[in-house]
Formats: structure tokens, sequence, C-alpha cells
């Protein structure tokens, strides 16, 4: 599992990518409107043990993704859990949490891949190089397929608190706004996925 072993100043080593924090994200995004069924599940996990990853995973952030998916179900497919060994050389190599392609229907990984989300159990901070590791495998993955895209997004998340990170040219935009998220705010990090989603449309 490489991915885990990157850190901010290995990006900058390995990589030569720089850090800025900025508040990157538009403000007033269109309101997502979230369905009856997300608000059911998410209900239903506050009464849901989540004291690990996984378990942050399985029971809020893949169904914010996947309602996500629904909503653009014919623009793209989303990947859980799947290996993502793009350069052995480089160490970008390891199993991603979530990754989103810019297309939909798809059965296997095909670039272009445009957004990873990775689940953290801790400080939201502490996954930040691995994020950034996931976006810059991301890039070179749809380079070596001819389908280069000018940015890659990420999104780090304990699932209660949402920080979302941009990949352009050598440097990594770590957005300062952390979204919060629980029953009554989903549509709020829901409207920053989608206006992601909206930028490969």
């Amino acid at each position: 599992m490489a991915y885990n072993q990157f850190t901010l100043h290995k990006l900058k080593t390995d990589f030569e990518l720089e850090t800025q924090k900025v508040a990157f994200l538009p403000l007033n995004l269109p309101l997502f409107v979230c369905s009856q069924k997300l608000l059911d599940d998410l209900a239903e996990s506050e009464g849901t043990p989540l004291a690990t990853e996984k378990a942050k995973a399985e029971y809020i952030i893949k169904p914010v993704l996947t309602e996500l998916r629904k909503h653009n179900k014919d623009s793209i497919s989303l990947f859980s859990g799947y290996s993502f060994d793009v350069d052995k050389s480089k160490k970008l190599t390891g199993r991603c949490d979530f990754m989103i392609a810019k297309q939909p229907y798809l059965e296997e990984i095909e670039a272009p891949i445009f957004c990873m989300v990775e689940s953290k159990n801790g400080l939201l901070e502490e996954g930040f190089g691995q994020c950034g590791a996931e976006m810059y495998a991301a890039r070179l993955f749809n380079q070596q397929r001819g389908l280069a895209t000018p940015i890659i997004y990420g999104c780090t998340t304990n699932a209660f608190t949402w920080a979302f990170l941009k990949l352009e040219n050598n440097t990594l935009f770590i957005d300062t706004v952390f979204q919060a998220l629980n029953r009554n705010s989903a549509d709020k990090v829901l409207s920053v996925l989608q206006w992601i989603v909206n930028q490969y449309k």
C-alpha cells in the first residue's frame, strides 16, 4: 500500500509538487437536492458504531457518492476499493478508496479519472499526502492512455468533514474551507461534488 506512505513533503521531493492552501471552490453553488433514501441512510447511520475507516466508508461515504452517481448515471462511473497500480518505480501503487471516471457504465477502470476520494479515520491533514499521490497517479494514468485532463480533484474525509483538493500543473491546492456533513447538510457536500462532475461534462 504505497500511496499511504506519501506526505506533502514527499510529494514535493519526489514529484516537485508545490502545495497551496487557498479557497478555490466557488461560493453559492447550486443546491443539490438529496433523495429521501440518502437522508434515511444517513439517519440510520447515526445509530451505527463508526469507529473505523471501513465503517465510515460503508455507512456514510459510499451512500453519498452513490447518490452522486445516480444523479449522473449517464456521465460517470464510481469505483470503490480498486487496486490502482500506475507506476511501481515511483511507488504509485496501492488500493484507492473511491475513484470517479468520466465515462458511464464502466466495469473496469478506464481513463479519464478525474476525482479521488480517500477515507480517513483521524485528522484530515494526515490524508493530504496520500490523496495527492493518488491524484498524481490518476493524472499519469490518463496521460498514458492519451486522455490527459488539466485538473484532477480529490477529497479526504472522515465522513463528517470533507476537505477538497485540486491538482493543477505542479501545484496541489487544498481548499481552506472544510465541508461538514450530516443528514441535514449532505446537500452542501454533494453540491461541491456535483460542481466537480460538471467540470467534466
